[in-house]
């Protein structure tokens, strides 16, 4: 048996300031005062500081003492780092998929594959990237690695602030994608782990160059 238990107050108010981030309307450095929070959300304090560590350890908030929580800072090397580390951690994500599969269990994830492949040039970029992140939370099951499915789940927030922040500046026509989610696609399903590594590196160095991009537009 298996179920989804409701998501705490806290998870609830994380998600919230977490979209405020992404969609940028809370920008870099700046203060999240826990007393604002707290009257307009109606939530009680408590919750609100725990929301904010959950934060935190997302990389979307950084908190420091004696001036609080601020929205964490995003740059050129930051950014790098994290997609050189969410890249690495992706590709592994694949080829344990690809690996230890089973019986009927890769079905729903080649139908959310041929799904993304069809979305790849639709306007709406946001629900792309919903989607793109719900592959990865279809996934994780199927690697069957715990430790794996916990560090991406940290990093996927700040991704999805860099994934935004690239849509508005200039937004992708898709063709990359298509390209990724077709080598994904053949290397899951006929179980060729030894191509997976490349596609995710050339995918992720695309996403980069675009978010890099944005980053200096701005």
């Amino acid at each position: 048996m298996s179920f989804n238990a409701p998501k705490s107050m806290a998870e609830q108010i994380a998600q919230h300031l977490a979209n405020q981030i992404i969609s940028g309307e809370r920008i870099a450095n700046e203060r999240i005062q826990e007393i604002k929070v707290v009257e307009e959300l109606d939530v009680s304090r408590g919750s609100v500081r725990e929301a904010l560590l959950l934060m935190e350890r997302r990389h979307l908030v950084e908190i420091a003492p004696r001036k609080g929580a601020m929205v964490a800072e995003i740059n050129s090397r930051s950014v790098e780092n994290l997609f050189d580390v969410f890249g690495v951690l992706v590709s592994r994500l694949a080829v344990l998929v690809a690996e230890r599969w089973q019986g009927q269990e890769l079905e729903p994830l080649v139908e959310h594959l041929l799904r993304l492949q069809t979305m790849a040039n639709q306007e709406d970029r946001e629900e792309f990237m919903t989607q793109v992140f719900a592959l990865l939370n279809m996934a994780y099951p199927l690697a069957k690695n715990d430790y794996l499915h916990e560090l991406l789940s940290n990093l996927q927030p700040a991704v999805h602030r860099c994934y935004a922040l690239a849509q508005r500046y200039k937004p992708n026509d898709g063709q990359a994608a298509v390209t990724f989610f077709t080598a994904l696609m053949q290397g899951v399903t006929q179980r060729k782990a030894e191509i997976l590594p490349d596609a995710v590196k050339q995918y992720f160095d695309h996403q980069l160059t675009l978010v890099i991009a944005a980053l200096e537009a701005e």
